[in-house]
């Protein structure tokens, strides 16, 4: 779902957000960074598949690039003129790092880890702040309706559009899964739905595997 052509604004950054439960307060940071950039916020709110609520959000974008990212996260520091910055350098897409607040031993090595694999491998999560033109989007062929794993699916084919950056600026974004249910046990949870997605397991299982 696109608008025409003519409503596009050149230059601006939609800022596409996936929310379901949270405070109205918990968007205030990302309005704070829009508004400081000239950018837009749109979000996509808690009704269907996350890939169908994001895909319906860029329907509503008016920007020529855009820039998700989740609402517990909190994007670098002049966020938007890096990818401004990224896609002027001639990058199709790309990702921010990731680091996680509040930090620990164990939540650095996941982060160490977590990029690494995405300089390694090209598997970018949305809690890293994923952004591209929107004529990368459109070409990769935009999110498709999956319940899990609509970030790294969008990446692969994202990567396939054009060059893709990994910014080494950070994305601060909570712990609070690896809290809850314990770092090991989560790091082995995402590497299973991981090795399930490349191997073609049914999406709707891949999502009872995260939330079992």
């Amino acid at each position: 779902m696109t608008r025409a052509d003519a409503s596009i604004r050149p230059g601006v950054i939609s800022v596409v957000v996936p929310v379901k439960d949270e405070p109205p307060e918990a968007l205030d940071a990302l309005k704070r960074l829009a508004a400081s950039s000239g950018a837009e916020l749109i979000v996509a709110p808690g009704h269907g598949t996350r890939g169908a609520r994001l895909a319906e959000a860029v329907g509503r974008a008016r920007g020529d690039a855009l820039f998700f990212v989740h609402v517990d996260s909190r994007p670098p520091e002049r966020a938007l003129a890096l990818i401004h910055e990224s896609l002027a350098a001639g990058a199709a897409a790309g990702a921010f790092s990731i680091r996680y607040e509040p930090e620990d031993a164990r939540m650095r090595w996941i982060a160490w880890w977590a990029n690494r694999r995405t300089r390694l491998f090209g598997v970018a999560f949305g809690d890293q702040g994923i952004f591209c033109r929107r004529d990368a989007y459109l070409a990769a062929g935009g999110f498709r309706d999956l319940p899990i794993c609509e970030d790294i699916d969008l990446v692969r084919r994202l990567r396939r559009a054009g060059p893709f950056v990994v910014r080494s600026e950070t994305t601060a974004t909570s712990p609070r899964r690896y809290l809850e249910r314990g770092a090991l046990r989560q790091v082995l949870r995402v590497w299973k739905v991981l090795a399930g997605y490349y191997l073609g397991v049914r999406p709707e299982k891949l999502a009872d595997w995260y939330e079992r």
